[in-house]
């Protein structure tokens, strides 16, 4: 992911709209802060979503393997998210 300055997307927009063609993400800037995203249009691909469900599965598998691992059940994992909103 490369990050811009509003002026440079401004100044570049052509360039930056084929590199997000490409399959780049690309961050605007405003002030040195965040302000917008350029995305390829179309959604995650289908290998990035099953590489990191892949993932996943192996960091659980991982987890269980450890001495006096215990895996949440779901009333929990609600309740820790309900704990945590304010």
């Amino acid at each position: 992911m490369s990050t811009v300055t509003a002026f440079e997307a401004k100044t570049r927009f052509g360039e930056l709209l084929d590199r997000v063609v490409r399959g780049e993400e690309i961050v605007i800037t405003r002030y040195e802060k965040p302000v917008a995203r350029l995305v390829p249009e179309g959604g995650a691909n289908l290998d990035q979503i099953s590489q990191a469900v892949a993932d996943l599965r192996a960091g659980r598998l991982a987890m269980a393997k450890r001495r006096g691992f215990k895996a949440l059940i779901d009333r929990e994992i609600r309740t820790s998210i309900e704990e945590g909103r304010p």
